[in-house]
């Protein structure tokens, strides 16, 4: 049985207990933000914490492109080599292999008209921090991934990247105009092991019945990490919506959990730092789940823990194994990443 939670019961268990006081206010005008989500950062991080995140938010240049060279069918070193000649100033990103950050950009071309880019020798990335959550998840040659909510394709390429290309991708998504992107970096990148799906992420319990042994989910979420590359997000969600968001998120979870074979691992992935998003719905997929499921702690963490309190309300000790990235403190889109495994 998969588990469902009504945005109305969400609702009740966050809004109501959010400060909404005078220094709130003066944020909330100042930066344009609305009024909860700046009582939600000062919650989490404390008032002057908060002006780090919020000043953070507004400095868009700071936050460098990246690149994904994809040296099954390009040698990354001519790739490299090709793109400076260009104009263009690279840095490898250490805990990224096969990854650059692009430091310095020319006028022309761009990114994504280098002849480098139209034969598949990379993908662009808005930052390196979309990398992050498979590096996380560690996919290895061989695996069998469904990738549940996959368009337009960045973390499935670095999945195939990183698998060498050997094994199989399930490459889903719900939209079918996202699914043309997605089909179309497959292609330009040269992947052979993948295929295409389409179906709701929520349905994944229909398809796999306890089978699948890893499950990779870029849950569509508010994007609240991303404010950055688009401003519009201070304002385009209320807390309705959100709530909405955050019980589809539990509901296709609990559906991949439902899809994991015994030792299976699933990821689940936002690029927003709400916890309403994040620990909220790792913790009670947890206590669902109950001894079923455990949090799993990464190989590899150079970023932060989840947070265990919000609002007074206790989150599952579970959701310190949990990787958060935050933009004031990590200079990355903000992310969270959990990895759940199924005993």
């Amino acid at each position: 049985m998969v588990l469902k939670i009504d945005y109305k019961e969400i609702l009740e268990v966050f809004r109501d207990k959010l400060r909404i006081d005078d220094r709130v206010r003066s944020l909330a005008s100042r930066y344009k933000y609305r009024e909860y989500m700046i009582a939600r950062y000062i919650d989490m991080l404390g008032f002057d914490e908060t002006i780090d995140l919020l000043e953070i938010f507004e400095k868009r240049d700071l936050f460098k492109n990246a690149i994904a060279c994809n040296n099954l069918r390009c040698r990354c070193r001519d790739v490299v080599d090709s793109l400076e000649n260009m104009g263009f100033s690279l840095r490898p990103i250490e805990w990224a292999e096969y990854s650059y950050v692009v430091v310095k950009k020319p006028s022309r071309p761009s990114l994504g008209a280098t002849h480098e880019y139209l034969k598949g020798c990379y993908y662009q990335y808005r930052d390196a921090a979309s990398l992050a959550p498979v590096v996380i998840f560690d996919p290895s040659p061989g695996s069998t991934i469904l990738d549940s909510c996959a368009a337009p394709g960045g973390k499935t390429s670095y999945m195939l990247i990183r698998m060498k290309d050997n094994g199989l991708v399930i490459a889903n998504d719900i939209s079918a105009t996202r699914l043309r992107a997605l089909k179309y970096n497959m292609i330009r990148m040269g992947f052979k092991n993948y295929i295409i799906t389409r179906f709701d992420a929520r349905r994944t319990h229909e398809f796999f019945r306890e089978e699948l042994t890893r499950i990779f989910i870029d849950a569509p979420c508010s994007a609240e990490g991303a404010i950055m590359f688009d401003p519009e997000r201070k304002t385009k969600t209320d807390y309705e919506v959100l709530a909405r968001l955050v019980s589809r998120e539990i509901e296709i979870l609990s559906s991949s959990i439902e899809a994991l074979a015994p030792g299976g691992v699933v990821a689940y992935v936002t690029c927003s730092i709400a916890p309403e998003e994040n620990e909220y719905v790792v913790s009670k997929v947890l206590e669902f789940y109950k001894d079923q499921v455990d949090t799993v702690s990464p190989l590899r963490n150079i970023w932060s823990r989840g947070i265990r309190v919000f609002l007074n309300y206790e989150f599952d000790p579970g959701v310190e194994n949990c990787v958060r990235i935050w933009p004031h403190k990590h200079f990355m889109e903000g992310f969270f990443v959990c990895l759940l495994k199924r005993r």
